[in-house]
């Protein structure tokens, strides 16, 4: 192959030097600098140049004319940015551009389309969007050299022509080529047009995350990348859809070795530099310093690099790509163990008369057998003892110290090397899952090394240079130059250095360096000396081999880049990587199922294989295990497969200096890498070549726009593309060649083709957008047109309606002025009439108003009367008018002074109820409505003749009628006292206790008198007997949510949420539930206050707790809310006691708490239910108060009895028929054993009062009382009777409604109470009738005509002997004649009344005055009689009473 000389390239120096000639020399820096020739004697061949070359000027003497060439004037100003531009083609001028642009910051140039980047050690802003969007889609040349531009051709190439792309980034060690990878994958990030970013995201977090594990710190190279990385970016119509990423030879041994200077994998220093304490202390790791693995380059800081932060990105990038936290952990474990495996040290000792060795360093085997999940004992004997096989037989031999270690070093090297491959492969998994049409490749291959100690790895390494050296070459030499051929165009073959000769010295078999470590590697006595030899006995004679001059067990190949010795210590054990069979299932064993899988793999691939013999017996053969040095050339062969399969584009990056500082250009290393790189020849092929090539037919459909008239179609495009080059003002001869199938041209003529193509289509898009953009403007002027017509129009329009407005205006004030002047005379003429009726009217208004305000006092002064009149003269129950009269002698057990305030927080019951969603479609009208029974829903101040509600029977009937009446007293009677008040209120409540079918009456009738009541106090008395009852008994459920809404609305001040709590808590008590005896006085006033209730309760352990109580706290609620505070969460099951003296109460956990208490205030013959509390006493313990409880509920000596009856299981209307029939019998015999007793009992004497000795008389006046259950509830000071059977007669007896009606009657005759009206004349009208009845039988009873106990009871039907006075008293209610004459008095009375009532209507209003000034001159008259001595109101009604008004 012919040879030029780039020297000769320019013209001979000695015909063109003369005196103030520029040149390049040699100065003996090791570089060529520039200078100015200032003497030259062609005769002699000296020549003085000088030099301003560094700080001064000096003048240099050379005694020939070698290696000066001559300098053109503008290479050295600014540089170029396509060095194939430069003059004079030499390594002189090629060094001077390149360092004159690195001085400007211009760290990129051009040779064509390669790229040469030469690092700066530091970053500069010039890798932002900005740059993206300035080159995204420009053509190479049109903008200065960038590492974008090389991506964007690349990419632009792809899409264009649906071809596979490579990017291959080589150069030293240090030369950037890893930064460079990294800005390359960022943009073609940027420009993806996907429109989600996760799989772009995970792509770009895939870089840090191997980067880590595989990047460390060398002599050259702060980042130096110790494994080869081939990322392929799949794309489809131009998005990104995935990558996968092949690694090669990842140099292990630094794993457990490291020269000075140096670090170990990035990895370690982050992970202990970024966990937290709590995380190392579960890892039981340390600072760096105390790791062998670590510290044995010494300096562990990288300057400018932040461990800490690294670290936080490596987690952000294992987040972004999806690893689990459980697999992080066993990353950060697997790590862990490896440097805990680097701290584990040996001691000599004897085993067996033999040298053994044994661990020293035990806490070290406990970590790493911790963290790898394995077991200990069996890590101590992998570490120590080896394990051989023979016939059968399992032989152990302990290792001394170097294999110990060299053990522990291959178990770490394992797990590391297999960590790192599961996670590229798990990368693979996630970012791989695209479909893939093209694909753009970026190739991250180690650099040239040539360390002061070189091993087995340089080799790999450099043998990777060369093969990427030889893929250069071949591509940019060979490849062209033989398609120049092929194309039948002139072309003079260049010559370049070709390194197929130093690739067949590595790796040809069979004699090549890494097929005789192969070989070496399968013998087990061959040693690395035996390695050497044979390389010396096969190579000695080869040019790129030398061997040693001493017995030094190194060799050296001279490569591209220069000469490398290689030291031959430990090449076959790194080649072998192996770990022996024990060692490897022990790792299979492990817990943690990643190193257990990984492991399990590794051993599948390199198992024994199993062979047949024809006899059909197994044999083991072992065959030649795969060596890294084999594994590696075959990945490396399947790479430049690959790689030749797509359109290459090189960037070529340079190392600076070997310092690592910045901005810092040294010449003489920067000459070394252009000389061995080939960049010379590169860019003579380049300048010299025709590197554009376009077949005719897409050359044509490319480029006919340049045409005048473009053809139609591609026929003859041989011709046409002639035809386009040949018009084409750019197309210079010597910028292209017609082949036969393709057109080839210089870069220079494909840029300007490009260029002129760029104009013509934009030129040609401006007029598309002209036409358009003038379509669009004439439409919008014509709607905007026709809008302001429109506008105009209306405009007009509402001009002229505001001129016909303003004189329609004009003309209205006119008429309106002339109107006023008419109107204002007739207005005074009005005026005066007006003043004068008005002063009449105001006379008449004034009176009228007098008489308004004299009629309105009257009125309220009538109502006011009325009223208190109609209350007291309510009648009241027997039972309750004879509870009042015990009232006196009765001292309650608890009183004000007994409550107090807590003066601490009490903790809160829980809330266990809910609010009704539907609670407002239930007003209480609607129940009204429905529900009343000929009421409507207003406050009556009468009692009412009806129930509210439908009842059953008369009974039920006859009791919501008395209710009535006593809600109306307890509303109205401001004379009550506090026990009579709080007693007719616990009777009410009582009521609906013991009768189910009154509690929706009791209710009703309080929400009618609370319903807009306008009297403050009446409306909060109502609202306070509503509370009460929502302590004791739930409404139904037809009432309940209409209760709550009529709660909710028109509660009184502070009884709105009281109440509602209240109805919530009882909302799910089934109505057999309720309360068993009315408020205690606790309850009492928090109803009044609206507040809560606490109450105080002693443990066993005599701790007292202050516990939240509600009406409705049951006692295992109660115990356990306490239970909880004191720390027991499993309290449910408990209950109260209440301690009383020497007495205990005891509850089920289902009743309520608060009736204890209520059961302890309950008043003298206060009817209350039946209660099953059990009671316990001690006679010695008890106490006076005890007394006081006798015959009680509250009594400890009561004995309850619990009927059961067992035909409740039958049918509930058979139940029902059941209960009616023994109720009925029960009355019947009730009756029969009262009349009984009475007959036996007329015989007895007679007492002070006339009366005889019965027991009737003796229960109103304090005698002795029989042992009966009716006794019992009206005596406190008298013992219950024991027997069942009296107790079960007893509850029968019942007053009948004409008993009670009149022991109301002699209750208002005995208090004395004085009314006027209708209640005023029944009472005359019952003393009338009282004296007509005395008049009938003179002198024959024995008793005071005048006494109205004597006229208590009558019972009907008697069968007594008239002779005695005490039944001719009792005869006296059956006498025919008595009835009738009341009831013609009556009447008669009647009559009386209706006539007086048309009398008063049809009188006139002095009449009417007259008789208002009558009554109030009588009602004087009674206050006056009141006043008067006891003995002259008595006179009077004796008076009174014997003068008869019967007519």
């Amino acid at each position: 192959m012919p040879t030029i000389d780039f020297e000769n390239d320019s013209p001979s120096p000695s015909e063109m030097i003369d005196k103030g000639a520029l040149v390049w020399f040699d100065s003996g820096l090791g570089f060529p600098i520039p200078g100015e020739v200032v003497d030259f004697s062609p005769t002699h061949n000296v020549i003085s140049i000088r030099s301003s070359y560094g700080e001064t000027t000096q003048i240099y003497r050379l005694d020939s004319l070698q290696g000066v060439l001559l300098r053109h004037q503008h290479e050295d100003a600014d540089g170029l940015d396509d060095m194939i531009q430069l003059s004079g083609l030499n390594e002189a001028s090629l060094l001077w551009n390149l360092k004159v642009r690195y001085n400007q910051n211009q760290i990129y140039s051009y040779i064509g389309s390669i790229l040469v980047a030469v690092n700066p050690y530091k970053m500069f802003d010039i890798y932002g969007l900005d740059m993206v969007k300035l080159y995204e889609g420009k053509t190479i040349g049109t903008l200065p050299p960038h590492l974008f531009a090389i991506a964007n051709a690349a990419y632009c190439t792809m899409t264009r022509d649906g071809e596979d792309q490579v990017i291959v980034i080589s150069g030293e060690s240090g030369a950037g080529k890893t930064e460079s990878t990294k800005l390359v994958m960022q943009y073609l990030a940027a420009v993806n047009k996907a429109s989600s970013n996760l799989i772009t995201e995970q792509i770009l977090e895939a870089s840090p995350l191997l980067e880590s594990f595989g990047n460390a710190k060398t002599v050259r190279n702060d980042n130096s990348s110790r494994f080869g990385k081939y990322v392929d970016v799949y794309f489809k119509s131009g998005i990104i859809t995935g990558a996968q990423t092949k690694e090669y030879l990842l140099e292990k041994s630094r794993i457990v070795k490291l020269a000075a200077g140096e670090r170990n994998y990035h990895v370690f220093y982050e992970m202990l530099a970024g966990l937290s304490p709590e995380q190392r202390e579960k890892y039981g790791l340390q600072s760096v310093d105390k790791y062998f693995y670590l510290n044995q380059g010494g300096d562990t800081v990288i300057h400018g690099k932040s461990d800490k932060e690294d670290f936080h990105s490596l987690l952000d990038a294992l987040e972004v790509l999806g690893f689990s936290a459980e697999e992080q952990d066993t990353i950060f474990k697997i790590l862990a163990s490896v440097l805990h495996l680097g701290n584990i040290y040996f001691n000599k000792t004897q085993i067996h008369q033999q040298e053994g060795v044994h661990v020293g360093s035990e806490s070290e085997v406990k970590w790493a057998s911790h963290l790898l999940g394995l077991n200990e004992k069996g890590l101590l004997q992998a570490l120590t003892v080896k394990i051989t096989e023979a016939r059968n037989e399992r032989v152990f031999t302990s290792f001394n110290i170097d294999q110990a270690l060299d053990t522990r070093d291959a178990i770490a090297k394992a797990l590391y090397a297999r960590l790192f491959y599961w996670l590229v492969k798990k990368i693979n998994a996630i970012t791989g899952k695209g479909d893939k049409r093209t694909s753009i490749a970026v190739l991250d291959i180690f650099g040239f090394e040539d360390f002061e100690h070189n091993s087995f790895e340089q080799l790999c390494i450099n043998y990777a240079n060369e093969a990427m050296q030889f893929y250069f070459n071949k591509h940019i030499f060979q490849l062209e130059q033989q398609e120049y051929a092929f194309e039948k165009i002139d072309w003079q073959l260049i010559e370049f250095k070709d390194n197929q000769p130093c690739i067949d010295l590595i790796a040809k078999k069979p004699i090549g360096i890494l097929h005789i470590l192969d070989d070496e590697s399968n013998f087990p006595k061959a040693t690395d000396i035996s390695f050497l030899e044979k390389c010396h006995f096969n190579h000695s004679t080869t040019d790129l081999y030398s061997r040693p001059r001493m017995s030094a067990p190194e060799f050296a190949v001279k490569h591209y880049a220069g000469g490398v010795w290689y030291d031959v210590e430990g090449f076959l054990d790194k080649n072998r990587d192996t770990l022996r069979l024990e060692v490897v299932e022990l790792l299979i064993n492990s817990k943690n199922s990643l190193i257990s899988k990984q492991f399990k793999k590794w051993r599948d691939e390199v198992m024994n294989k199993m062979a047949t013999k024809p006899n059909g017996r197994y044999v083991t053969l072992k065959p030649r295990t795969p060596t890294v040095a084999a594994r590696f050339h075959e990945s490396l062969l399947k790479l430049i497969d690959t790689m030749s399969k797509c359109n290459p584009w090189f960037v070529r990056c340079i190392k600076p200096n070997a310092e690592k500082a910045p901005m810092q250009f040294d010449m003489a290393i920067v000459l070394d890498q252009l000389k061995y790189s080939g960049m010379l020849e590169t860019i003579r092929i380049r300048k010299l070549g025709y590197p554009i090539r376009f077949k005719f037919s897409h050359f044509v459909d490319r480029y006919r726009i340049l045409l005048h008239k473009p053809p139609k179609s591609k026929k003859h495009a041989r011709e046409m593309t002639r035809k386009i080059l040949k018009k084409y003002k750019g197309g210079a001869h010597d910028q292209y060649k017609i082949g036969e199938t393709k057109v080839f041209m210089r870069e220079r003529l494909e840029h300007s083709l490009e260029k002129d193509r760029n104009r013509k289509l934009r030129k040609v898009a401006i007029i598309l957008q002209k036409y358009t953009r003038g379509y669009l403007a004439r439409r919008d002027f014509r709607e905007k047109k026709g809008a302001a017509m429109m506008i105009q129009a209306n405009y007009r329009g509402h001009l002229q309606r505001q001129r016909y407005l303003a004189m329609r205006e004009g003309f209205r004030k006119a008429q309106a002025q002339y109107r006023m002047h008419r109107t204002r005379k007739h207005y005074r003429r009005v005026l005066e009439e007006r003043r004068k009726r008005e002063l009449v009217q105001r006379a008449e208004k004034a009176a009228e108003i007098q008489r308004a305000k004299y009629s309105a006092q009257m009125e309220v002064e009538n109502r006011a009367a009325r009223a208190v009149a109609g209350v007291n003269l309510l009648e009241i129950p027997a039972e309750l008018a004879f509870i009042y009269s015990k009232l006196d002698e009765w001292q309650p057990l608890h009183n004000e002074r007994n409550i107090v305030k807590v003066p601490n927080e009490v903790s809160q019951l829980p809330a266990r109820y809910r609010w009704p969603q539907d609670v407002n479609a239930f007003a209480f009208t609607k129940f009204s409505n429905v529900y009343f029974k000929g009421h409507e829903f207003r406050m009556v101040r009468d009692p009412i003749k009806t129930p509210f509600l439908p009842k059953q029977n008369d009974v039920d009937v006859q009791d919501s009628l008395m209710i009535f009446k006593l809600i109306l007293r307890f509303m109205n009677d401001v004379t009550l006292t506090d026990k009579k008040e709080k007693i007719l209120a616990d009777y009410i409540i009582q009521k609906g206790l013991m009768n189910e079918n009154l509690r929706d009456e009791i209710y009703v009738q309080t929400c009618n008198q609370t319903w807009r009541n306008d009297h403050e106090r009446n409306n909060e008395r109502g609202w306070y007997l509503i509370a009460s009852c929502l302590s004791c008994f739930p409404p139904s459920a037809t009432l309940y949510k209409y209760l709550l809404k009529y709660v909710s609305d028109h509660a009184y001040d502070g009884y709105k949420q009281f109440c509602q709590n209240k109805l919530l808590q009882c909302q799910f008590v089934e109505p057999q539930l309720s309360r068993t005896y009315p408020p205690c006085l606790l309850e009492w006033k928090t109803n009044r206050n609206r507040g809560r209730m606490a109450l105080e309760a002693v443990f066993a352990d005599e701790q007292r707790v202050n516990g939240h109580a509600e009406s409705w706290t049951t006692g295992e609620t109660f115990a356990c809310n306490l239970m909880k505070l004191r720390g027991v969460d499993e309290a449910n099951g408990w209950t109260v006691s209440l301690m009383d003296g020497g007495s205990s109460y005891e509850i089920g956990g289902m009743d309520y708490v608060l009736d204890l208490i209520s059961e302890m205030e309950i008043a003298p013959a206060f009817p209350v239910c039946k209660s099953y509390f059990l009671v316990s006493s001690d006679a010695k313990t008890v106490s006076s108060q005890k007394r006081l409880m006798t015959n009680t509920p509250h009594d400890p000596n009561i004995v309850n009895f619990i009927d059961v009856n067992f035909d409740d299981w039958e049918t509930e209307a058979d139940n029902r028929e059941t209960k009616n029939v023994q109720n009925s019998n029960r009355f019947v015999q009730s009756s029969q054993q009262t009349r009984t007793r009475r007959e036996q009992q007329d015989t007895s004497e007679g007492s002070d009062f006339g009366l005889a000795d019965t027991r009737l008389n003796e229960r109103y006046f304090g005698g002795k009382l029989s042992g009966s259950k009716l006794n019992a509830r009206y005596s406190s000071d008298t013992k219950l009777h024991k027997s069942v059977e009296d107790e079960r007669v007893a509850d029968q007896i019942r007053l009948t409604q004409q008993e009670a009606r009149k022991l109301t009657e002699r209750y208002h005759l005995e208090t004395g109470v004085e009314a006027t009206g209708t209640s005023r004349r029944l009472v005359e009208q019952h003393r009338d009738t009282q004296s007509e009845i005395m008049e009938r039988f003179p002198g024959k009873l024995g008793l005071s005509r005048y006494t109205k106990l004597n006229n208590r009871y009558k019972i009907p039907k008697p069968d007594l002997d008239r002779e005695s006075r005490l039944n001719a008293r009792y005869v006296l209610a059956e006498d025919d004649l008595v009835d009738e004459k009341i009831r013609e008095h009556r009447a008669e009375k009647a009559r009386k009344e209706a006539k007086q009532t048309t009398e008063y209507s049809n009188q006139t209003d002095f009449q009417r005055s007259s008789q208002h000034q009558k009554h109030q001159h009588q009602h004087q008259q009674h206050q006056q009689q009141q006043q008067r001595p006891p003995q002259q109101q008595q006179q009077q009604k004796n008076h009174r009473a014997e003068t008869p008004r019967f007519s």
